[in-house]
């Protein structure tokens, strides 16, 4: 072992006994010292020591046990240096740094600070991770759009709760539904090949998501416009009709999609339309309104809600009351799908792994279960839904129960008088 290392030793020995100690560098050090010990490295700390100092104390050139080289610095000095990139075959995030002090007797600090050093996630885990994240999308998909389908055939069913605001609620849970159907078509029919075969179909499939995604935020652009006119204007809601709110949910995103596709089919007419290319940016053609009704709506929200805090608060009124729990789950949504929306502009990407992981699984249970807290709010949560699914219930045990005693009451035989042989008998003889 000795014999292999020995000409590295003395190659560092040559540079120092020939007076050129202050000219090796950090750089040249480690690529000499690639395949030594810890023992070798200790005997380069003692051969090192500066022979001449002129002027002050210094600490000397450096290598710790982990493989961090340190510089010579002036005596009282902080010095920094990049994470390992190694160590122990674990990979580390090199962009951050590692702290040691020179003290001022000119002697190193016993050890540097590693907190800032990272592990860097290796293909295995961040597969796992990934795995993980998929089953908790295509389970919140799941679970949002069974929820989404059984609030939209109440809705649909109990027609004598069909005013313009449970109408409002319905479109936005088949904005819903309608997002979640795509999102699952683009999950089992996108791959790698069709990406790159960037097929008309599949440009399709992504506008379609893209357009239902857009009007998911209409709609709650909707929700917000609708509690605004009725209780911050004082406007009668009789005035408004359901066409203003088909236009603004429905027909305002067909020309913002349209004139998106034009755009990637231009500019970034690639991968089936999924990502973007760098330097483009026809993405913000769709994602620029959503972002705009999103902040109109915490306008709405701010103004409601302070109206509610002050005129409405004594009033007591079937109208009022609804109002406000239309408010309160507005408040709740909305904020849901901003943060989810907005979470993609804070993407910490491959930076921070750590920061990365709680993205990906935190974004994922909050992107898809959004349908579920919807249905949860709008609908199953909904006094009228429920007081008219309470009266549906009681009129069916009612029937129910007509038809049990009145099936009981035929079922009952009448029981014939009894006549006995011998009086048959008696009556003929006479």
């Amino acid at each position: 072992m000795w014999l292999r290392i020995l000409p590295q030793v003395l190659t560092i020995w040559a540079v120092v006994i020939s007076g050129t100690t202050a000219d090796l560098t950090c750089d040249t050090l480690l690529l000499l010292s690639t395949n030594l010990t810890a023992r070798t490295l200790a005997l380069w700390n003692l051969t090192l020591t500066p022979s001449n100092v002129t002027a002050g104390l210094f600490c000397n050139m450096s290598i710790d046990p982990i493989g961090t080289c340190w510089p010579k610095s002036t005596a009282g000095e902080w010095v920094l240096r990049p994470c390992p990139e190694m160590f122990y075959g674990v990979k580390y995030n090199t962009t951050n740094n590692v702290y040691r002090e020179c003290l001022s007797n000119g002697s190193w600090a016993v050890k540097g600070n590693y907190t800032q050093c990272q592990e860097i996630l290796n293909e295995k885990k961040s597969k796992l991770h990934y795995h993980i994240a998929v089953i908790i999308n295509y389970m919140g998909h799941c679970i949002s759009l069974a929820a989404l389908l059984v609030a939209f055939i109440l809705f649909m069913r109990l027609r004598s709760i069909r005013c313009l605001r449970n109408i409002i609620h319905w479109n936005l849970i088949t904005a819903f539904i309608l997002r979640n159907a795509t999102w699952f078509v683009v999950q089992l029919t996108m791959n790698p090949k069709v990406h790159e075969s960037n097929v008309l179909w599949c440009r399709l499939v992504t506008a379609a998501y893209n357009y239902f995604h857009v009007t998911n935020f209409f709609w709650m652009f909707g929700e917000g416009c609708y509690l605004h006119t009725a209780i911050v204007l004082t406007y009668s809601t009789d005035k408004l009709r359901k066409w203003m709110f088909i236009c603004i949910g429905w027909c305002i995103p067909l020309p913002i999609i349209i004139a998106w596709a034009i755009g990637k089919l231009y500019y970034d007419n690639e991968k089936c339309w999924f990502g973007k290319k760098a330097g483009v940016y026809t993405d913000y053609i769709y994602q620029g309104p959503m972002i705009l009704v999103l902040l109109i709506n915490f306008i709405f929200l701010f103004n409601i809600v302070r109206i509610l805090m002050t005129k409405l608060r004594a009033s007591t009124t079937s109208e009022t009351i609804q109002y406000r729990k239309a408010v309160k789950a507005t408040l709740v949504l909305l904020p849901l799908l901003g943060i989810t929306y907005m979470l993609f502009f804070v993407n910490p990407g491959g930076e921070d792994e750590v920061a990365q992981i709680v993205f990906i699984y935190f974004n994922s249970i909050l992107e898809s279960f959004q349908g579920f807290f919807v249905s949860v709010f709008y609908c199953f949560l909904n006094s009228e839904v429920r007081s008219a699914v309470r009266k549906r219930w009681h009129r069916w045990q009612d029937k129910h129960s007509i038809r049990a005693r009145v099936a009981r009451a035929m079922s009952i035989p009448t029981s014939p008088t009894r006549v006995s042989f011998h009086s048959i008998k008696q009556s003929s003889a006479v």
